[in-house]
């Protein structure tokens, strides 16, 4: 019912994928060399790409240019036939099948949410039909083209390539043995998890969670999401220990192309030296959030929550030097919400009363953080792919600098000046006052009296 939290890479598995995406690149280079459609532009029709396709001019050209070359064959006497100019291509020198074929494509990581709207490039989509003479061509030149590869795999590989070839798609989750009753465990209690997170038995889901990533083979990054929703309902300080401990252990310094074995996401499933994994910014604004709110509540422990706060801006700065946080503009914008919130909780702390160097020291944090948070935002601006409510927040750090210059009401100066001169009044003459008059003696004496 729902896919198994397995990424398994076997040498059936590879063999498989070469022999899939090896046919499907011989189609689309025999489709495009009979449409006269050039490599660099097999893209997607998306609005992103469908502006930099060829023109009707350009097509035209590449036409007249193929008939030139036809009547020189003809003149030289040698016969056009496509069979016998496809044997004299050569093949190409990049041996992963699979990254040629998602070369092609852009990459979804660097075009998601990114919609071209211009409607000055705006341009029709190519819609080359195909007849069945044609077709025929293609999939003979495809099945021509695997026939070596094809005699040394084994039957399990030809059985899925004639399927593929065929235009049925095989269900294999893990890509191997799916008869295992290791497997059909991991399926069990996988489908456990999604139901009891469906109807919120926390508990339940707790331990489905907590047995899956203990058995071999489970990969922990495809089940996080879910992991830390669990943690986060049972324990929130296990759920922020969780994330912390996954952007700690699962390193970003790998090349982006290491990933194309996967079939899920690698943003979601791991970072890169250009992408920042999504568990490494859901840690940084569950902590940015929790902390910030630590700070407003009069309940919690000011210095831990503090002293959490620090620790977390001091871990974004040592982020920001390298790759590839350095070149993401969320976490930049992450960090520039640390220094207003810093910014807010000291302009809310400011004393007015003060003077000299203490008011100076006091006032030079607060306009410190300010100028940080600004230097931060203008990075992220820089970056690009990243907005935020620019107005808003200039609007908020204005409110932060004017509270560093607000005036004392001549009235709290009178109470301050009458606080300290009643410090320096007699007991005697304190006594006189109605305020501080022992009631209890005044009955003891009237009652003597009497």
């Amino acid at each position: 019912m729902f896919e198994l939290p397995l990424v398994i890479i076997s040498k059936r598995t590879r063999t498989s994928r070469k022999l899939k995406y090896q046919y499907i690149n011989n189609l689309s280079k025999k489709y495009d060399g009979i449409n006269g459609i050039s490599n660099g532009q097999t893209e997607l029709p998306t609005p992103e790409n469908s502006a930099t396709e060829t023109s009707e001019n350009e097509e035209a050209g590449q036409q007249k240019r193929r008939r030139i070359k036809k009547r020189w064959k003809s003149i030289v006497g040698e016969n056009y036939s496509d069979l016998e100019s496809d044997d004299e291509q050569t093949v190409e020198e990049v041996d992963n099948e699979e990254r040629k074929f998602y070369r092609k494509y852009e990459k979804p990581q660097l075009t998601f949410e990114k919609w071209q709207c211009d409607p000055k490039r705006r341009t029709p989509i190519q819609r080359n039909r195909i007849n069945y003479s044609k077709m025929n061509r293609i999939q003979r030149y495809g099945l021509r083209r695997v026939e070596t590869p094809l005699t040394v795999a084994s039957r399990s590989n030809k059985t899925f390539f004639h399927a593929v070839t065929q235009g049925f798609e095989l269900y294999d989750p893990t890509y191997g043995r799916a008869n295992t009753f290791q497997l059909k465990h991991i399926g069990t209690l996988t489908s456990l998890l999604h139901i009891n997170v469906s109807k919120k038995k926390w508990e339940l889901a707790y331990k489905c969670f907590a047995l899956l990533i203990r058995i071999p083979g489970v990969d922990v990054r495809t089940l996080w999401g879910l992991g830390e929703r669990i943690l986060a309902e049972r324990q929130p300080t296990r759920s922020l220990e969780f994330l912390q401990w996954m952007s700690s252990v699962y390193s970003t310094k790998l090349p982006f192309a290491d990933d194309v074995n996967y079939r899920m996401a690698p943003v979601f499933t791991k970072g890169s030296k250009t992408h920042t994994p999504k568990y490494t910014t859901t840690w940084l604004w569950e902590c940015l959030i929790r902390y910030a709110n630590g700070l407003e509540d009069l309940e919690m422990d000011s210095g831990s929550v503090e002293e959490n706060f620090q620790s977390l801006m001091d871990r974004i700065s040592e982020m920001v030097l390298g790759p590839p946080y350095m070149d993401d503009p969320e976490v930049w914008f992450i960090y520039a919400l640390c220094h207003m919130v810093k910014a807010d909780t000291l302009s809310q702390q400011f004393d007015p009363h003060l003077t000299g160097s203490s008011r100076d020291i006091a006032s030079n944090q607060v306009i410190q953080h300010i100028q940080n948070t600004k230097s931060h935002l203008q990075q992220c601006s820089s970056k690009g792919g990243f907005t935020y409510p620019k107005r808003y927040i200039a609007r908020q750090l204005a409110t932060f600098e004017a509270r560093l210059h607000r005036k004392v009401d001549a009235y709290d100066m009178d109470e301050d000046d009458e606080a300290e001169d009643e410090g320096h009044l007699p007991g005697d003459e304190i006594g006189m006052y109605p305020e501080n008059l022992d009631t209890q003696l005044i009955d003891s004496e009237a009652s003597l009296s009497d």
